[in-house]
């Protein structure tokens, strides 16, 4: 054991560079992806103008829903900085909250509540125009059943228990509360169903999957180096074998990597704000340990450099596809559970442990061991 790190430490003097930069690529690669997705996010949507003249509750609960508008870039100007955006193209669309908004609504006169101006360039009007107007609907539907609920106490010689404020502030949390547009449903044989969230566009940990495999398969092509047939007759005249050597390799590449694993994991849970449990570390251990032996495993099979990398590259894209980290197989899995087992990015995206890739590899590693390192074992 001793020999062996020593031995590695003298490689290590002169590879330390290259090791560094291997470790740091997955995270590095992962943010700058990461980052670049959010920005063009922010750049597709559409950037639009509002002019508030008005500073009453429904007025501003209006503004909050259009600001809430995941597609909607809003900025709150003058009217004529907004029109004059608008003739240099720099808005889509500017949309105006007249004074007497409030009014209007409760006096139930829905007409030319919002003035909107639009370019002969403004794409997105239409759809925005929808939007904003729908919501403008709510609070007037909110305000003609209030409306009808006050003449229904008055037609019936009631005294009214809530006055419209009351009313109105009642739906709103009755819509916020429960689902009032959504159905659900269920197959046949299952038992329970979960709420549909939508999936972000690219998931973290597989974009960092990706790059991890390929720079893992690439960290470990020194079993290649340091076995090619001008390296191995110095083997003969060491205390040590190449199989010995091997294995304490394999344990310094795994400890070593996992460490920039875990500063990775805080990483992401500080910039990204994904979970930091104590699952999401196990799991990210078995992933680890996983494409580790599986490097391993891979380039004890090959001679030559160019072809273990070749394969490499394919088998790093197989398992990132086939795990889900690309494509969301959330149908596939739900009719077919087996297919989570195809790829340890699954497990790993789902915060599980592979057990049949870790019991193959380990199998697969002990059987090299029993036969000596062979190069067709």
């Amino acid at each position: 054991m001793k020999n062996s790190m020593a031995t590695r430490w003298m490689r290590l003097k002169k590879e330390w560079k290259s090791l560094i930069c291997w470790l740091l690529l997955p995270v590095s690669m992962t943010v700058l992806i990461m980052q670049s997705v959010e920005t063009w996010q922010e750049e597709m949507k559409v950037p639009i103008a509002l002019v508030v003249e008005e500073q009453t509750d429904m007025a501003v609960h209006l503004v909050e829903e259009i600001a809430s508008t995941e597609l909607l870039h809003i900025q709150f100007l003058s009217l004529n900085e907004a029109l004059h955006k608008l003739e240099q193209h720099e808005l889509d669309s500017v949309f105006v909250i007249r004074e007497g908004y409030e009014d209007n609504i409760l006096t139930n006169r829905r007409n030319q509540l919002i003035e909107a101006y639009s370019s002969n360039r403004s794409f997105a009007y239409q759809s925005v125009v929808e939007t904003i107007t729908s919501y403008a609907q709510q609070d007037a539907a909110r305000s003609k059943a209030a409306f009808v609920i006050k003449q229904l106490f008055s037609d019936y010689g009631m005294i009214a228990k809530w006055n419209y404020e009351e009313i109105i502030d009642s739906s709103r949390e009755k819509q916020k509360s429960e689902a009032l547009l959504q159905s659900s449903f269920s197959y046949y044989d299952m038992e329970h169903t979960a709420l549909e969230q939508t999936p972000p566009l690219v998931n973290v940990w597989g974009v960092w999957a990706f790059f991890a495999i390929i720079t893992t398969f690439f960290l470990f092509d020194w079993m290649l180096k340091e076995n090619r047939p001008s390296m191995r007759q110095r083997w003969l005249f060491t205390e040590i074998t190449f199989e010995k050597y091997a294995l304490v390799s394999l344990s310094f590449f795994t400890v070593s990597i996992f460490l920039m694993d875990l500063v990775t994991a805080f990483l992401f849970s500080s910039l990204f704000q994904e979970a930091l449990t104590i699952r999401v570390l196990v799991s990210l251990f078995a992933f680890r340990l996983t494409i580790n032996l599986l490097a391993f495993l891979l380039a004890s099979v090959y001679k030559q450099l160019f072809m273990y990398y070749i394969s490499s590259l394919g088998i790093a894209l197989l398992l990132v596809v086939v795990g889900g980290s690309i494509i969301p197989l959330d149908g596939l899995t739900g009719k077919w559970p087996w297919i989570e087992q195809l790829s340890p990015v699954q497990s790993l995206l789902n915060g599980t442990i592979p057990y049949i890739w870790i019991f193959m590899t380990v199998a697969l590693l002990a059987a090299w061991i029993y036969k000596g390192g062979k190069v067709n074992a």
